[in-house]
């Protein structure tokens, strides 16, 4: 073969390395065995047939998942993909109102104030009343009546409405709803027990039908780290630690011994305690014990995060520290809902970081399924998966060195190449006049 083909050759040989390894780092999504995790499902042993069940995950699912549960994989047979949904309990709330005419509004003395409310004709479906109070500071008893005629009445609720407000700190909490039991009745009674005060001040009320669904929520187990003062002593730095890392959280509730206070706080969240973020911004806890309000607030809900630890900020300012005894966390309640049938075994992989998120047609039929008390399987213990293969590193990362050794080298190949194609040139051309 000539010199300057076997040049040639090689130039393409080494051009072919090159494109080989940068293209190596363009992955699809990966085989079974770049799944690190995989716990065995159980089935309930009264599963007679093909049917919809669910998994809620578990410490050990969110803490080896690489990406939030993105790259859970359903298995059966040790072969065949399962398609699943994953839900993520979500509270519901639809809320309509209705006008209402306010008629026989008054004030018994020392007794109460009262008013119907005529929601015009029978029919409409409803269970709460908004009373418009412009009056503040106050705590009463209210009394919600039914009536189809307006002469014979019904007992359906008796609730506390109230409102406290501290003026200098621009703080106000209050509640004058009143839920009672679904009625059809044409006519509400209200009546606000004086107790002991004047008149209220009620400008009118809003009947509504409300349907609330709560979320489904997780509770986790987390520890207090650390409690101590900030720099200027003039806040309280709380670290609260959930065991692991992946678990979403999105509300805190605290036990403190002190009443009669109310404490601006800020939510910070960190992955190794020493880098924190912040997650919310402004938050207050309270709780009061006065002949005029009576109430507390120490829960702080704040957008999920998925972070291990967590840091409360609380501002005293010049008020000495609370006793924070103890504190909860919660977060929403993650299933994943897939058809397992009877005589199949199924496992569940999870940890693989470039995993993608799956997309199955259970996505788009699940409104349509019926979902509500599915049997819940139960997962064992995890296990390293046995086909998992330790990937690695792309041979560039592992070698810095070697793709500019190949280009040089490549380069100092064609440069031959092109000499001695210009020698050969000189040769078969006629020299220059």
């Amino acid at each position: 073969m000539p010199r300057n083909s076997r040049l040639l050759t090689a130039g393409v040989f080494l051009a072919a390395a090159v494109f080989s390894l940068v293209s190596s780092s363009v992955v699809a999504d990966f085989p079974l065995g770049d799944w690190r995790h995989v716990k065995t499902i159980v089935l309930p042993s009264d599963l007679q047939n093909e049917a919809l069940v669910e998994i809620v995950p578990d410490r050990e699912v969110f803490a080896g998942s690489e990406s939030g549960l993105v790259d859970l994989r359903v298995v059966a047979d040790d072969e065949t993909q399962v398609p699943y949904k994953l839900e993520i309990s979500k509270a519901e709330h639809q809320r309509t109102s209705f006008r209402v005419t306010l008629r026989d509004k008054g004030y018994v003395p020392g007794r109460y104030n009262t008013f119907i409310a005529d929601l015009g004709r029978e029919g409409i479906l409803h269970n709460e009343v908004e009373i418009r109070v412009s009056s503040a500071n106050f705590r009463r008893t209210a009394t919600v009546e039914t009536s189809n005629d307006g002469s014979t009445w019904k007992n359906v609720a008796e609730q506390t409405v109230y409102d406290f407000t501290v003026e200098e700190r621009g703080f106000t909490t209050r509640n004058t709803r009143v839920r009672y039991s679904e009625s059809t009745a044409r006519y509400l009674c209200v009546r606000i027990a004086a107790e002991g005060e004047g008149p209220l001040e009620i400008g009118g009320a809003t009947v509504f039908f409300v349907k609330e669904t709560p979320a489904r929520e997780v509770s986790w187990s987390a520890s207090i780290l650390e409690v101590r003062r900030g720099e200027e002593g003039r806040t309280t730095l709380v670290e609260v630690d959930l065991g692991t890392p992946g678990l979403p959280s999105y509300r805190l509730a605290l036990q403190i011994t002190e009443v009669n206070f109310h404490r601006e706080v800020t939510l910070e969240s960190s992955t190794d305690r020493e880098d924190w973020r912040t997650v919310q911004t402004s938050g207050s806890i309270y709780a009061y014990d006065t002949p005029k309000f009576v109430g507390s607030d120490l829960v702080i809900s704040y957008p999920e995060t998925t972070t291990r630890y967590l840091r409360l900020i609380v501002r005293d300012e010049d008020s000495p520290p609370l006793t924070i005894q103890d504190l909860d966390v919660w977060g929403l309640r993650r299933r994943l809902v897939f058809w397992a049938e009877p005589g199949h075994s199924y496992e569940l992989y999870y940890g693989n970081e470039e995993a993608q998120r799956p997309s199955y047609d259970i996505e788009r039929v699940f409104p349509y399924l019926v979902t509500e008390e599915l049997p819940e399987v139960r997962l064992g213990p995890q296990a390293t998966n046995p086909y998992f293969v330790e990937k690695q590193p792309p041979l560039t990362e592992r070698l810095p060195w070697l793709l500019p050794a190949v280009i040089t080298v490549a380069t100092i190949l064609v440069g031959f190449l092109l000499m001695g194609i210009i020698r050969q040139a000189r040769k078969v051309l006629p020299p220059p006049e």
